[in-house]
């Protein structure tokens, strides 16, 4: 009876783990089932990825610049203006948006006394922002100066905190030089850059070009309530 009994209790055992195997693997299956796949070659990453193609040096020197002290904060919200009493699309809004001018709208992004002046609806501006071709074509980087060169050399030219500083201070030049301070802009009328240069501009039958450099105006691509996007075919002299 005692061997009845143990050979029973063995069975039942042996039964019982062989289901419980069994009804385990199904439920496993399932569980891994329902785990989401992780997200792969975002398509708002690649995108962005698109719009610098071509400018690797602009994207490489931007990607290891050190953060600015007293950084601009983001362009306000639609939400923020209106409490202001404005909810109108101002230059900050647009400039980003314009289509191929994408790595000018990225270097005014550096510099807080730029941006600032481009997130403010009470002061009216006149962006002239060089196409992405144009500053890629410059003979030089646009954070280059050529006294920089003949003074410390090529190497030591922009080399350590010093040589970033120089830079930076080129490149704030070079994007400050395509920022005129007034809007509207009347033909003929001399208007000051955020820079301190004067510039004028003269309109020959369709044509629109920048004086005293002549570069050409290609669209006046947006027109909001604190200025306008000019969009040129190469850059205004910044060279001090």
């Amino acid at each position: 009876m005692r061997n009845i009994s143990f050979s029973l209790a063995f069975l039942f055992l042996f039964l019982y783990f062989t289901v419980s195997t069994a009804w385990s693997i199904p439920l496993s299956l399932t569980l891994r089932k329902r785990i989401p796949q992780p997200l792969v070659n975002n398509p708002h990453t690649r995108h962005e990825q698109r719009r610098l193609e071509g400018f690797e040096s602009v994207k490489e020197w931007l990607s290891i610049q050190q953060p600015l002290r007293g950084a601009a904060m983001p362009p306000p919200s639609e939400d923020t203006r209106a409490q202001g009493g404005s909810s109108d699309p101002i230059i900050s809004d647009v400039l980003p948006k314009t289509r191929g001018i994408n790595v000018f709208a990225s270097l005014t992004r550096q510099f807080e006394c730029v941006e600032s002046r481009l997130n403010d609806p009470s002061q009216n501006v006149t962006v002239l922002a060089p196409r992405n071709n144009a500053i890629q074509d410059l003979p030089r980087k646009p954070w280059e100066n050529p006294n920089d060169y003949e003074e410390f050399g090529e190497m030591k030219a922009y080399e350590g905190d010093e040589g970033r500083d120089r830079a930076r201070r080129n490149l704030e030049r070079f994007v400050s030089a395509h920022i005129v301070v007034q809007s509207p802009w009347k033909e003929g009328e001399e208007a000051e850059t955020l820079g301190g240069d004067k510039l004028s501009w003269r309109k020959d039958g369709d044509k629109i070009s920048i004086e005293p450099s002549g570069i050409q105006v290609e669209s006046i691509a947006e027109h909001v309530s604190n200025g306008e996007v000019w969009i040129l075919n190469g850059v205004i002299n910044y060279s001090q």
